[in-house]
């Protein structure tokens, strides 16, 4: 996403330290999936999987779409557009709130554990409200702190370092509730219900800004490689849990089509690799302005 900054006074760059320890460790859980159980692995590639859920209802895709949507938006305005650094920040916290897409690495430390196949994997952390009973999604913070804290206990320490240098919790919960100001000197974290400020130069700032951003790129980019791998289609023999018996299952991806999944049986099913009818329609925006 961005060019990181050139190290400095001899120091190491930051964002290509982050860069280099978080494909590392991403791509060896991947790999420590797969070898464990291909078939929970592949699963756990389909980012928000919900079985035979409509489409449209993906937001880890949408959250991809999105991501470039920002991206370009971003490379349109002018370094000194009073505008471009709110958009910044909001591209951000998109990027740190979109879970969808974090429930692939927690699957694939389930599948380690020998319990993947799970959907839902951050349904514990949802919470009811008192009154109306309805269900409070998880944050960002707490999906982080479930993965790091998955990730050191099965003894990746790297890839737990990892989810604890993704995101700034105090930048996501300052932009998330506008609690901040920016100044000349950089940014400034009001905390206007609290006794503890911060102050955070341009300099630290873009290094945050800039691991988060290329964090959500890493393993979009990452499931997008090990996805292509299944072109051609492989057929494994295995099972979805231990009551069913082993069987044969074909994991296939279709570069014309886009369509990635698993069947039973020896072969993938018919067209999967033809390429869709029209285009999906662009998303229409409804605002009145």
């Amino acid at each position: 996403m961005v060019v990181a900054q050139n190290a400095q006074d001899g120091q190491p760059d930051p964002v290509e330290a982050f860069r280099e320890k978080a494909v590392t460790a991403l791509d060896g859980l991947f790999e420590s999936a797969k070898t464990a159980n291909e078939l929970h692995y592949a699963m756990a590639l389909m980012a928000e999987y919900r079985g035979m859920a409509g489409s449209g209802w993906n937001t880890a895709e949408d959250a991809v779409n999105a991501y470039d949507a920002y991206k370009n938006l971003i490379e349109s305005l002018e370094e000194d557009e009073p505008a471009r650094m709110r958009v910044i920040l909001g591209f951000y916290l998109h990027v740190a709130e979109a879970i969808g897409l974090y429930e692939v690495p927690e699957r694939m430390m389930l599948t380690i554990e020998g319990k993947g196949n799970n959907y839902r994997p951050f349904q514990k952390l949802v919470k009811r409200h008192k009154k109306t009973g309805k269900a409070i999604s998880p944050g960002a913070n707490a999906v982080m702190k479930v993965l790091m804290g998955h990730a050191y206990n099965l003894g990746l320490h790297d890839l737990s370092d990892t989810f604890n240098e993704a995101f700034d919790s105090d930048l996501r919960n300052s932009i998330a509730h506008a609690d901040y100001t920016l100044v000349r000197d950089g940014m400034r974290l009001r905390r206007r219900y609290g006794e503890d400020v911060r102050e955070i130069s341009w300099a630290e700032l873009d290094t945050i800004i800039v691991k988060g951003l290329n964090f959500f790129g890493y393993m979009r980019d990452l499931i997008k490689l090990h996805i292509e791998t299944y072109d051609p289609p492989r057929t494994i023999q295995a099972q979805l849990n231990e009551r069913e018996p082993v069987t044969a299952w074909t994991i296939f991806y279709g570069p014309a089509s886009g369509k990635f999944g698993v069947t039973t049986g020896a072969t993938p099913p018919d067209g999967y690799n033809n390429p869709p009818a029209r285009p999906m329609a662009e998303p229409q925006n409804s605002l009145a302005y």
